[in-house]
C-alpha cells in the first residue's frame, strides 16, 4: 500500500468511482462520467499530482479525489469550459496550497465560471481570482450533497439517506447516520430475505431501505 493510500481513508478504483458518480442524484443531467474520463482527468493533473503516472490498472483514488471528480462533473455539466476549469484548479491550488483544491472549498457555478467566496466577496476562480458581480449570487448553482468541515469536504450524500464518509466504513456508501453499508442490505434483499426482516434486523425505516436498494440498483446497472 502506498503512502498516499495510508493518508486517506476511502479508496476507490476508477470503475467504482465512475459508478458512484453516475448513480448520484441528478446524474441524468450531469456530465456523463466513465472510468476513461476519470483516468484522463487524473492524467492531466486535476487530481492528486502523484496519481498522474500510476498505470490505469493500478489506479486508486482517495475520497477527496472522488469529490474533486464530482465537482468537475457538476461544473462541466453546467457548461463551464475545460480551459476555465483548468484555470480554476490552478488558481485554487496556488491560493489554498491544497493538492485537491476542488475538494477544499465550497464552489458554485453560474454556467460560465467556477466561483468561490473570499471573505464576503464572490470570486471567479476560473478568471484567476477576479471579483465577480454580486448580482450573480441569485444564479449560483451549488454542487449538491457535499458537507464541509474546516473548508474541506468531509462527506457526500449522493442520494437521500445514502452517505459516503471516509471516516465511516472506509468511505463505503452507508445509510445516513449509521455504519450500515448499503451493499449489505441490498445483498440480503436480493438474496431473498424479506424486506421487513432486513428492516427489523438493522433497525432501519422503509424509506432508508428503499433508498439503499435504489442506490445499489443504480450502481449495479
Amino acid at each position: 500500500m502506498t503512502s498516499l493510500q495510508v493518508a486517506y481513508e476511502g479508496i476507490y478504483d476508477a470503475p467504482t468511482a465512475a459508478r458512484y458518480l453516475l448513480a448520484a442524484r441528478g446524474a441524468n443531467e450531469a456530465y456523463p462520467v466513465t472510468s476513461r474520463h476519470l483516468i484522463r482527468w487524473v492524467r492531466i493533473g486535476l487530481m492528486h499530482p502523484d496519481l498522474a503516472l500510476v498505470p490505469g490498472r493500478d489506479l486508486t483514488v482517495a475520497f477527496e479525489d472522488l469529490i474533486s471528480m464530482r465537482v468537475i462533473a457538476a461544473v462541466r455539466a453546467a457548461g463551464v469550459s475545460w480551459p476555465r476549469i483548468r484555470v480554476a484548479e490552478e488558481w485554487l491550488r496556488q491560493r489554498t496550497g491544497h493538492l485537491r483544491p476542488f475538494a477544499t472549498e465550497q464552489l458554485w457555478t453560474e454556467r460560465s465560471d467556477v466561483l468561490t467566496e473570499l471573505g464576503d466577496q464572490l470570486i471567479a476562480a476560473s478568471r484567476y481570482g477576479q471579483l465577480a458581480m454580486e448580482m450573480l449570487r441569485e444564479y449560483l448553482i451549488p454542487v449538491s450533497g457535499l458537507r464541509f468541515e474546516d473548508e474541506v469536504a468531509s462527506s457526500w450524500e449522493p442520494r437521500s439517506y445514502v452517505v459516503l464518509d471516509p471516516a465511516v466504513q472506509f468511505g463505503e456508501p452507508c445509510i445516513r447516520n449509521t455504519r450500515i453499508p448499503t451493499r449489505a442490505v441490498w445483498g440480503l434483499v436480493r438474496g431473498g430475505d424479506p424486506e421487513s426482516l432486513v428492516m427489523q434486523s438493522y433497525g432501519i425505516s422503509e424509506d432508508e431501505l428503499k433508498a439503499a436498494l435504489a442506490w445499489e440498483d443504480k450502481v449495479a446497472a
